[in-house]
């Protein structure tokens, strides 16, 4: 369904993501790993259109973006800032009206992530965690072919980052693309098909996470065995 070829942002020399190319299917989940700074969210930022790219080209069922007048993706940024004085519900009432999102499915989407029974408190009144759990809502929302989240996990607890596989579970079932960035290889272990190791703007491996974790291989194990000897050279 999405197609990224040769992805290149260029700030300097020091500062660059260059030759990013991978691909999702319906369906399949794909996690950009890697540190602080690697690159992942300069690489999101070029899919939702934030960033424009130095060079290289984004595909939609084989169409180029620019050619593809339809909303294709749905939006979790790594930090939302909500109205502090809106209520939960007036929070995605109004992502609502601008997703086309009836009131049905706005309440369907508190319930998914827990905040009916807290859903007229203030939002300034919210835990870290409820909050990004009423991001991930806004993300739902609509329905989009695809769903892009930017470090969906952080600040949620135990408890709340189980049930969020178990959405992403759900959305794959339906027939949803999925790209999240994130620390936890773990994670990435249970609900990603595919995984790209971003370090330094290059992307060290693009495989499924069946093939890399044969023989009972860890992600984490991979991934800093490929940080080390690319930094040996």
């Amino acid at each position: 369904m999405l197609e990224v070829r040769q992805l290149t942002k260029i700030y300097n020399e020091q500062n660059k993501v260059e030759n990013i190319s991978f691909s999702v299917q319906k369906g399949q989940c794909l996690a950009l790993c890697g540190g602080n700074g690697a690159g992942k969210s300069t690489i999101i930022k070029m899919l939702i259109g934030q960033l424009s790219p130095t060079k290289g080209d984004i595909y939609i069922n084989g169409q180029p973006i620019q050619n593809n007048d339809k909303q294709w993706f749905s939006f979790m940024p790594d930090h939302l800032q909500f109205p502090p004085l809106f209520t939960g519900y007036e929070v995605l009432s109004l992502f609502g009206r601008w997703q086309g999102a009836n009131e049905e499915r706005i309440k369907q989407c508190l319930a998914l992530v827990g905040l009916e029974n807290d859903q007229h408190k203030q939002v300034k009144t919210y835990s870290k965690g409820m909050q990004q759990r009423l991001s991930f809502a806004q993300a739902l929302l609509a329905d989009a072919p695809l769903l892009i989240l930017d470090e969906p996990t952080n600040g949620l607890d135990p408890y709340w980052i189980w049930e969020f596989k178990q959405l992403i579970r759900s959305e794959k079932e339906k027939g949803r693309a999925i790209i999240f960035s994130t620390h936890m290889l773990s994670m990435v272990e249970e609900i990603a098909d595919t995984v790209a190791f971003i370090h330094q703007g290059q992307m060290l491996i693009y495989d499924s996470v069946s093939t890399l974790c044969q023989d009972g291989k860890s992600l984490e194990s991979i991934f800093f065995a490929q940080i080390s000897q690319h930094m040996a050279y």
